[in-house]
């Protein structure tokens, strides 16, 4: 598979992404925020889920299946498929 094969298929796939940079960090594929506080934020990707994990977190953003999210950003959780079985 070349270069532009990979990058066409991750930009594809539905599966959980997120681009951390600085202060900032970009959700992709989300389907709906599951909790959100100043230091926790949890979205369901659909089979999946993720947590940010930080100080002073800010959603600044909501558009088209991504979140932007503002603040120290400590650390970034997946978690598995929802109901314990894998289908894709």
């Amino acid at each position: 598979m070349n270069i532009k094969d990979e990058l066409l298929f991750d930009f594809s796939i539905t599966m959980p992404r997120l681009l951390i940079s600085g202060k900032t960090g970009i959700l992709d594929n989300v389907k709906k925020i599951v909790y959100i506080s100043e230091n926790c934020i949890v979205v369901d990707h659909g089979k999946r889920y993720s947590t940010v994990n930080g100080a002073g977190l800010c959603v600044k953003s909501i558009e088209d299946e991504r979140i932007i999210v503002t603040g120290e950003i400590y650390s970034v959780e997946f978690h598995g498929n929802r109901g314990g079985t894998h289908e894709e």
